[in-house]
């Protein structure tokens, strides 16, 4: 009975383990500006996003792409304010300080990035290279 009581104890522990690592896999994994969906106020996915003044807001559902499409105004006012400034588009380029061109951009994080020209896009891929 020791025995059985003992493994049933290790089998626990294991089995916390592996869902405390899983559950830091998928926060991880989820590259998103904003958590929750402006629409419906569930979890984003990465696989809907519209874009919003140059930046990417993330939703639930195509339905919620759709919806949030017809009034972004009013989603976005529904978004907390850590999550608005998530979303603002970077004014200077990361690299040179200088302004931005709006047609120079790589995804970083699961948000565009901007710079002002294209050396600065390629020295930002070299110190970041999962930018696309």
């Amino acid at each position: 009975m020791r025995r059985i009581t003992v493994a049933f104890f290790l089998l626990m522990l294991i089995a916390g383990a592996v869902a405390i690592g899983a559950a830091a896999d998928d926060t991880e994994k989820k590259q998103v500006t904003n958590k929750l969906c402006p629409v419906s106020g569930g979890p984003v996915s990465e696989k809907y996003r519209a874009e919003y003044n140059g930046q990417y807001v993330y939703v639930c559902c195509e339905g919620c792409v759709n919806e949030f499409k017809k009034n972004p105004e009013t989603f976005v006012a529904k978004m907390s304010k850590e999550e608005r400034e998530l979303i603002k588009t970077n004014e200077v380029c990361p690299v040179s300080g200088e302004p931005i061109v709006k047609t120079k951009f790589v995804e970083f994080e699961g948000r565009k990035v901007y710079f002002c020209c294209d050396g600065c896009i390629e020295k930002y891929k070299k110190d970041h290279p999962s930018a696309k």
